[in-house]
Parts: structure tokens; sequence; C-alpha cells
């Protein structure tokens, strides 16, 4: 009697390390259960193999450098909802698991997980489930009513938006109003506005300490 054919999981992957890439392609390439229709650094390009071939699991580095990952995984949502994420990240601050959720991430897993471990949270992921490594699990919480995570405590960075914490990340940089604005293809005007926003919701009105404010809570490094 013939086995059923397996279910093939066409795969999405946007993450700045270019060996990180070249071995999660070979790996999966060489698994029959699984199809990389893309992996590369360009957001814009990982956006567009989303949306012109659907697949089931997008997989996003929470650390990429040219565009911010929730950003990316926001657009992609907002243009079709069938892909689901997967984040992958050297480690995982409270604000960036925050992040991923709010975007509606099926995972963020640390990239020192063995790779059977990433191979076996995709195909739950592909079934519905929710995965994460261990040290993230611990600071979720599931809700029952929603079939949603959250974080387990609230932290100092809730009050803001994900577009007021990338805003908030490339000043703690360093970075001018002007060169924020370029960056995130914004009006000067429209970065100003925010910085008063943030600065009003987290009551800080200087932006040395906004940067080290930024800092402690682990949305930029020290």
């Amino acid at each position: 009697m013939d086995l059923p054919n397996p279910v093939l999981i066409h795969v999405v992957i946007i993450d700045s390390e270019l060996m990180l890439l070249d071995s999660l392609v070979a790996n999966l390439d060489s698994d029959p259960q699984f199809s990389v229709v893309y992996a590369g650094n360009n957001p814009q390009k990982g956006i567009q193999a989303c949306l012109e071939t659907t697949p089931e699991v997008a997989i996003l580095g929470a650390d990429l450098e040219n565009r911010d990952p929730y950003d990316v995984a926001a657009e992609i949502r907002s243009r079709q909802k069938k892909t689901r994420f997967l984040f992958l990240g050297q480690s995982a601050s409270d604000i960036s698991i925050e992040q991923a959720l709010r975007v509606g991430t099926y995972g963020y897993l640390l990239k020192s997980e063995p790779f059977a471990f990433l191979v076996d949270s995709l195909h739950r992921i592909n079934r519905g489930d929710f995965c994460f490594s261990e040290a993230i699990q611990e600071r979720v919480v599931y809700n029952r009513e929603d079939h949603t995570y959250s974080m387990r405590e609230e932290i100092g960075l809730s009050a803001l938006t994900n577009r007021q914490l990338e805003v908030l990340r490339h000043l703690a940089l360093g970075q001018s109003v002007k060169e924020v604005a370029k960056k995130m293809h914004l009006s000067e005007k429209s970065i100003d506005s925010h910085k008063y926003r943030i600065m009003n919701k987290l009551g800080i009105h200087d932006r040395v300490e906004l940067a080290r404010f930024a800092i402690r809570e682990g949305l930029v490094d020290p």
C-alpha cells in the first residue's frame, strides 16, 4: 500500500546572518517536507515572496539590520493573513517578545536551539500550534479566551506602539530626527510628533535619559 505524501511546508526566511541563512537553506532543502521559496537579507524581497507564494511559515530574524522585523511582519499580515511567523533571535528581551506577540507570531526561538527543535517547531506552527524556547515560554502566558499569548508581566515599554518603539530604538542609538525620518521614510515632523508622544507616555523629557531607559528595557544593546 502506498503511503500518503508528506505535507509540504513552504518557507520564507529573512535574516541578516548569511551563514545562518546558508545553513537553514541547506538543511531544509534536504528535507522533502520543506520547500524554501526565498532566503535572504532583503526584507522587501522577502515580503514580495510572501505575497506571491503565500508560504505556510515565514522565519524572521529578530536581529534584522536593515529594517525593523516587526514592521516587516506587520506589512505581510496587512496584505495576506495565511502565513504564520516564527522569530529567531540571538537573545530575547521582554520588549522584543512583546513586539513579536503584537504582530501575531506563532513562535520565538533562540538561535542557539538545535536544528531539530526548529524543524519540530515549523511542523507544529504549520498545524496551528505555538512554539517558544524554554527561556521565552517562562515569560509568556496563554489566554484561553482569545487563543493568544501575552507577556506574563507588564514591562516598562508596553505603553508604546510598535511604530513608537521603532522610533525610540533609532533615537536611542544616537540618530538625529532627520536621520530617523530618512530611514523610516517619514517626515521630520512625523518623527518629532512620535518623539513628543513617546516622552509624554514614559514621563521622560531628556533625550539622554530616554536612551538610558531604552537600554535598561532591552530595546537597544548598551
